[in-house]
């Protein structure tokens, strides 16, 4: 026999508490633990009328604690990096209330994960010698034998590494650089090669039926610069042609008299050769 109110004699109140959703249910428990961490008095309005802060999200290559969850008034969270960057910027946030009641994340300044290390920079016909790259380290650099090291900003011979992972003032290890072949000529280095360190000698040559005009060998000196101009092929048949066109001027060529024929004969030459 049951005493009091049957619960099957179709009371509304009990079937309605019979019939409780599990969306609903997952609700009051929610606010259940929100009203044992923050007190009843903050959230006598119900859940639907709670006021949070928005999630404040997470600066790239970083994580916040706590990772997830409502953020009511007060609540703080504190930002951080991954392995191998920092943090720039502020690491904590609290949660305000301002004047008109709406809330918000102070300071407002959103932080960045700069990388902690710069790269190991890559500097052709050179060697780095740092132990670390670190945020301020200067870097120490040698370039290879018969190659001149040289700074973009000739005023401070020093690269060092930024706050943001990349080194400023970065050098480069200079040789002279690929001499000029002019047509019908060609020279014993790579076509692939475009830095040449101090001593290199270039040796050049001509095709068939062409003569070279100029010194054969070229040597990049301590000043980075070929100790001579590149030389010229001519065409041996054009210059047989030439002969009667342009005949030798007079072995005395002190006289005044004849300064006309001796300008002809070399205006003649370049004119037919150019």
């Amino acid at each position: 026999m049951y005493h009091g109110m049957n619960p099957s004699s179709g009371d509304p109140f009990l079937e309605k508490q019979q019939s409780l959703s599990p969306r609903r249910l997952f609700v009051v428990v929610l606010w259940l633990q929100l009203a044992l961490c923050f007190g009843p008095a903050q959230i006598t309005g119900g859940f639907d009328d709670l006021h949070a802060c928005v999630d404040p999200g997470v600066p790239e290559h970083g994580y916040k604690t706590p990772s997830a969850g409502v953020f009511f008034e007060s609540a703080v969270v504190r930002l951080h990096c991954q392995e191998g960057y920092r943090l720039k910027g502020p690491s904590k946030k609290i949660c305000v209330r301002h004047f008109n009641g709406s809330l918000s994340w102070k300071p407002s300044d959103k932080p960045v994960c700069l990388q902690e290390d710069c790269l190991v920079p890559r500097v052709e016909d050179a060697e780095v010698h740092n132990k670390t790259y670190r945020t301020g380290d200067k870097l120490i650099i040698s370039c290879h034998e018969g190659f001149q090291i040289r700074y973009p900003d000739l005023d401070n011979m020093v690269s060092i590494c930024q706050d943001d992972g990349m080194w400023d003032n970065l050098p480069i290890c200079q040789g002279c650089l690929r001499p000029l072949v002019l047509p019908h000529s060609y020279i014993n280095i790579s076509e692939f090669e475009s830095s040449f360190p101090v001593g290199t000698v270039v040796y050049y040559q001509c095709f068939p039926g062409y003569k070279l005009k100029g010194t054969k060998f070229l040597e990049c000196m301590y000043n980075l610069i070929w100790s001579h101009s590149s030389p010229r092929c001519l065409d041996v048949e054009g210059l047989q042609f030439l002969a009667p066109f342009c005949p030798l001027p007079p072995e005395d060529i002190q006289s005044a008299s004849i300064q006309v024929p001796v300008l002809l004969y070399v205006y003649c030459v370049i004119w037919n050769i150019a």
